[in-house]
């Protein structure tokens, strides 16, 4: 099976070398064969690297510890699920598990644009096989997962216990999904750019990857937060760790394109900044990838250190160069068909939208290099903490979010009195009540007030904008209002589903702020039969105990909780000491409501019978998870085509002649 799999990746390099060079011949020449052939290298490319992947986990699943990644990941007695994981738990698995990704989704983009796109395929082909060569090039000759060890042990070392967790079942192929997906909108762009097909056609592909790329990343990073939650112990979900940043920045830079790009298809304006933008996510995707992998920063989340860090700073340093030389060729084409008439019109905020995205973006980048800019300029690596991030991303972030109220209201080209008055004043309205209610339950301080505002202007913005088109629909076709809402969503699910995102926007801005700024935390020791109040929480403890199994062994507290005097039900935080790796990790005990969550954390214990916890009351995270998830869910809408009035209203008559029938 080693054999297999080293055959496996050879064959997908030279396939990806191949259709690199076939695509490149197929366009210097005009040749539809080269180009067609260079294509179908991408399908192939795809099954020899699921091959690999499959000849890889069967070499886990199987204990081959002969295999230096296999030892390294596994062992005889971790459970099966995780062996499944092991694949994405080092180095070099997670490496083949990224190529075959980038391989699949490349493949799909193929057999999508058999005879569609076919100006732009040719160059947007360039770069997909120029990236799959590059990836496949680093796992078959720099971080090949079959590479054998003489001395390998009768025992595999086993995965990381930090990533025993079900969390990891589904965060890092969701996350890589989201990250890898960004080549697809730049491999568009750049096949506009150099085919000098630059009308508006390019633009929907690459936004419908790009909406992709958004929801998965969200997804990604999301999911990060929940295990970083319940498996590191420190009472949070964010700590704006180096790797963390790495997803959040293409993020970023993908949501500012989303938002231009509909200043270009209706005014023509932006259209530079439209590839810039697309250039930038790839290029900060390749960064992050660089960081994650080079073991340039120090991250619970990162791998160790490598000899790949060069290739990865070349291939970046080669993919801009040839976007931006691009860029600047195409430049006097894409020259602006409007202009802008007034800064108070839908226009400069949809800008001042894209420079508050880009400000945060490089306020995250530069926080994340500076300990590797200074550890290059004196010698020593100054690491940039939680504080710096928050200090210059709370004011942006609040001007996101007022923008996000904003843009739908205000006119085109300029914005009047009337405009104003007629828009604004019941969303403004809701804003002032929902920062009432804030009062009302105790909110003081200045920042999360503001917040607050801003939440509950954006919350009657959406509520407004469906109002009315609900009502001018009612106008067209009598219908009940619920009926209007869900024809009107349905006709026209890009401008409604990017309503459903804000109201996730909101909600997730919400829980952010109340766990960020009214978090409570305790730590205290007790002994069995004592109990500790932690605001409206009262704790007692009971006992320890004790389980072992043959990867480890498992401390836990016995705890009865109640809130209010009412009794809530019994926790167990846990300590595992894992044997083979001879470390400890943390297993907290979250009882989770729409209020606060009670996090619960065994910190130590003696033979005296004392037993120390720390206690955190975090208000709101569950609405950061409601929210986030709302946004994927309507980031996956707004990729939905549209109905059509006559398919909707064929629809509706079948359902009333249907309704009939049953009564």
């Amino acid at each position: 099976m080693v054999d297999f799999g080293q055959y496996c990746l050879l064959a997908a390099f030279l396939l990806s070398a191949y259709g690199l060079l076939a695509g490149i011949v197929g366009v210097v020449k005009s040749n539809p064969a080269w180009i067609r052939s260079a294509e179908n290298s991408v399908v192939a490319h795809f099954g020899m690297t699921l091959a690999a992947i499959i000849a890889l986990w069967q070499l886990i699943f199987t204990d081959q510890f002969q295999v230096a990644f296999v030892a390294s990941v596994s062992s005889t007695t971790i459970p099966f699920f995780y062996k499944v994981t092991a694949l994405w738990g080092g180095q070099s698995g997670s490496l083949l598990f990224w190529t075959g990704i980038l391989s699949a989704l490349s493949m799909v983009a193929v057999l999508q644009n058999r005879r569609r796109n076919r100006t732009i395929m040719p160059y947007a082909g360039l770069m997909l096989t120029g990236t799959l060569a590059f990836f496949t090039l680093l796992v078959k000759f720099r971080a090949n997962p079959f590479t054998l060890r003489p001395d390998f042990p009768a025992e595999g070392i086993g995965l990381n216990p930090l990533l025993q967790n079900y969390w990891m079942a589904i965060h890092p192929p969701i996350l890589y999904i989201g990250l890898i997906s960004v080549t697809l909108p730049f491999a568009f762009a750049m096949g506009a750019l150099l085919s000098g097909k630059l009308d508006t056609s390019w633009i929907p592909t690459t936004r419908r990857w790009s909406l992709f790329s958004f929801s998965f990343l969200a997804l990604g990073f999301t999911l990060g937060g929940v295990w970083a939650y319940e498996e590191l112990g420190w009472g949070g979900y964010w700590a704006w760790d180096p790797v963390e940043n790495a997803s959040f920045m293409p993020w970023l830079a993908l949501t500012a394109f989303l938002h231009s790009v509909m200043i270009t298809e209706k005014k023509g304006m932006l259209k530079t900044w439209n590839f810039l933008l697309v250039l930038a996510a790839f290029e900060l995707t390749i960064f992050g990838t660089f960081i994650t992998r080079s073991g340039v920063v120090q991250s619970v989340h990162a791998f160790a250190q490598s000899s790949i860090g060069p290739y990865f700073v070349g291939f970046l340093l080669l993919s801009s160069l040839v976007g931006l030389i691009a860029i600047a060729y195409r430049s006097p084409q894409l020259v602006s068909e409007g202009r802008m008439h007034s800064f108070l019109s839908r226009e400069a905020t949809f800008l001042l939208n894209n420079w508050l995205f880009l400000a945060i973006c490089f306020a995250v980048f530069w926080g994340t290099v500076f300990p590797i800019v200074s550890e290059w300029v004196t010698g020593e690596k100054i690491t940039v903490s939680a504080p710096f991030f928050n200090k210059v991303t709370w004011p942006l972030g609040l001007g996101l979010l007022a923008l996000t109220g904003v843009c739908p209201l205000i006119a085109w080209r300029k914005a009047s009195a009337r405009n104003f008055q007629r828009n604004f004043l019941w969303p403004l309205a809701g804003g002032f009540l929902f920062g009432l209610a804030a009062l009302a339950l105790g909110v003081r301080d200045t920042i999360p007030l503001l917040f607050f505002l801003a939440a509950g202007f954006v919350a009657a913005t959406i509520v407004f904008e469906f109002y009315k088109g609900a009502r001018a629909r009612q106008t067209i076709r009598p219908t009940g209002f619920v009926t209007a809402v869900a024809d009107l969503t349905a006709m026209n699910k890009r401008r409604y589903g990017g309503f459903i995102i804000h109201a996730g926007v909101v909600l997730a801005f919400i829980g952010i702020v109340g766990s960020s700024f009214y978090q409570t935390e305790e730590a205290f020791t007790l002994q069995a039969g004592q109990t500790q109040t932690v605001g409206r929480y009262s704790l007692t403890y009971h006992r320890m105990e004790e389980k072992r199994d043959a990867e480890k062994i498992a401390f836990f507290a016995w705890l009865d909780a109640y809130r209010d005097g009412e009794l809530l039900g019994r926790f167990y935080p846990q300590l595992h000491r894992h044997f083979k790796q001879d470390q400890v990790v943390s297993e907290v005990a979250v009882r989770s409501s729409w209020t606060d969550d009670l996090y619960i954390v065994l910190s130590s214990w003696d033979e005296q019978g004392n037993v120390s916890f720390r206690v955190f009351i975090n208000p709101l995270v569950n609405w950061i998870w409601v929210g986030i998830a709302i946004m994927v869910l309507g980031g996956f809408f707004v990729m939905l085509p549209n109905r059509k009035p006559h398919t909707l209203a064929r629809a509706r008559k079948k359902e009333s002649e249907m309704a009939e029938a049953a009564a």
